[in-house]
């Protein structure tokens, strides 16, 4: 437990130095909403955040609390579990403490995403389950709870569902079927998860939709460069010692496999299946494949620990640490002993690098019109928006979304639309030309250029305008 608080407290260090990025930004601004659901995803990353921001205030570190809460918590559950299914401490510990330093955590550790509130929930079911098993009827509802809620974290909980299913087809575990934990597990998920449902059925269905968009790319032609990318990744964020381990188990223990290898082989190949072929066909990230290191992480771990000397765990060890210092440290332990010019290939945050100037500017612009009661942005850019909001933290009708398209394309154009006549001051920032601005919004004022280029090879070039009466 020590060593996962100073790997949270370093990763606080060091989160709480950097901008937010734009999706960060953006469920920033769905925490200043509280629903249901949002345009992309349902809403627990919001609801964490509103939380995280009531208790710790409006700075990145406080909104990043939620990751570093959620990954300290995911790694102390895989402990518990693989105590539970008769591990030593020594090996839990050592378990939890090769995925609390993963690539996959050090990378998605310090940004708050959905990603590590869909860990957490996969990691409760699956002690829920386990505990269930075990004969623990009070498990069942709990499991329930944790899946209903990984299912408002993101959608891919879905596929916890085929792991259970699987996990309750051996032979050991079938008599289950006849009892009626697995169908109160079932309710209480539908129960937790039904006000997304809801929400959406009432919303023209726009987290579905966005979720389904991700298969639009599918046709018949198989993308093997995709797949073979998105393997390889596997391997660098699930760490190649680790990843090696694992697949001499499944190897060893694909035809006979004990029960406690069948479960956690059942609780991470069907989402790795899931997401490999979803890059075959479509496309893929590395990171949605992310719950399936909750089981065979643990079952690499587990080879490692019974069939190799301690020398390879701790090899996997250093190379995860190895990993992450790199990461936080990049511009002191790679880019300036190298003498590597600041850019997108030197900086493992340039995406965040130019938002705080940008940010600066607009502030400059809205201070310099300072008899106005409320400062009101506006723009048909996501990102711009939820940046200005989050960083100068506007109330959530202070930032206004230009659906372009004529249709919502986003969290604002839904819910603040900007109107065709503002009544009041706007500062529309866009990066549309001067004949669509004016074609829209003939008042229009031109003010100035808005340009940000900490990162020179990709700056931010934005041109600011005042509407309605100024």
């Amino acid at each position: 437990m020590v060593c996962l608080v100073l790997i949270a407290l370093w990763r606080y260090q060091i989160t709480s130095s950097l901008p937010l990025s734009v999706d960060e930004a953006y469920y920033v601004a769905w925490s200043k909403s509280l629903d249901w659901g949002y345009w992309t995803k349902p809403p627990l990353i919001a609801w964490a955040i509103a939380l995280a921001r009531g208790l710790f205030g409006e700075s990145p570190g406080a909104v990043r609390a939620v990751t570093l809460w959620a990954f300290a918590y995911t790694s102390s559950v895989l402990m518990l579990l693989v105590y539970r299914m008769g591990g030593s401490v020594r090996a839990a510990c050592t378990a939890a403490l090769l995925f609390a330093t993963l690539p996959l955590s050090a990378f998605y550790g310090v940004a708050a995403t959905t990603d590590a509130l869909l860990l957490a929930c996969w990691s409760s079911a699956m002690l829920c389950l386990w505990l269930a098993l075990e004969g623990k009827r009070w498990a069942w509802p709990l499991l329930g709870l944790a899946f209903g809620l990984g299912l408002l974290a993101k959608y891919n909980m879905l596929v916890f569902g085929v792991s259970a299913l699987l996990v309750l087809l051996h032979p050991a575990w079938r008599h289950h079927w006849k009892t009626a934990g697995p169908y109160w597990a079932l309710g209480a998920a539908l129960l937790v998860f039904s006000p997304n449902v809801v929400w959406n059925l009432t919303h023209q269905m726009p987290t579905f939709a966005h979720t389904a968009s991700y298969s639009h790319g599918a046709d018949m032609q198989l993308k093997w460069g995709a797949l073979g990318k998105f393997l390889a990744e596997q391997w660098l964020i699930g760490n190649p010692v680790l990843v090696g381990a694992c697949l001499l188990a499944l190897r060893q223990f694909a035809h006979k496999p004990e029960r406690s290898n069948w479960f956690l082989m059942a609780s991470g190949l069907p989402i790795l299946a899931v997401i490999a072929a979803q890059a075959l066909l479509a496309k893929a990230n590395a990171n949605w494949a992310a719950p399936a290191y909750l089981g065979l992480g643990l079952l690499g771990a587990a080879y490692l620990w019974e069939r190799f000397s301690l020398k390879w765990v701790v090899l996997a060890l250093v190379l995860n640490l190895t990993f992450a210092a790199g990461l936080y440290h990049f511009q002191t332990l790679v880019a300036k002993p190298l003498g590597m010019k600041v850019n997108n290939h030197s900086d493992p945050y340039w995406t965040l690098r130019n938002w705080p100037s940008f940010v600066q500017e607009v502030q400059m612009l809205l201070a310099a019109d300072s008899d106005r009661p409320e400062w009101r942005v506006a723009s048909e850019d996501r990102a711009v928006l939820a940046q200005v909001q989050a960083v100068l933290n506007l109330p959530p009708h202070s930032a206004l979304g230009w659906a372009l398209g004529g249709q919502p394309d986003n969290h604002f154009d839904q819910h603040f639309p900007l109107p065709e006549n503002p009544q009041q001051a706007v500062l529309l920032i866009t990066s549309a030309g001067p004949a669509q601005v004016k074609k829209a919004f003939p008042n229009a004022v031109f003010v100035k250029e808005i340009l940000s280029e900490q990162i020179p090879n990709r700056p931010l070039v934005y041109q600011a305008w005042w509407l309605g009466p100024h």
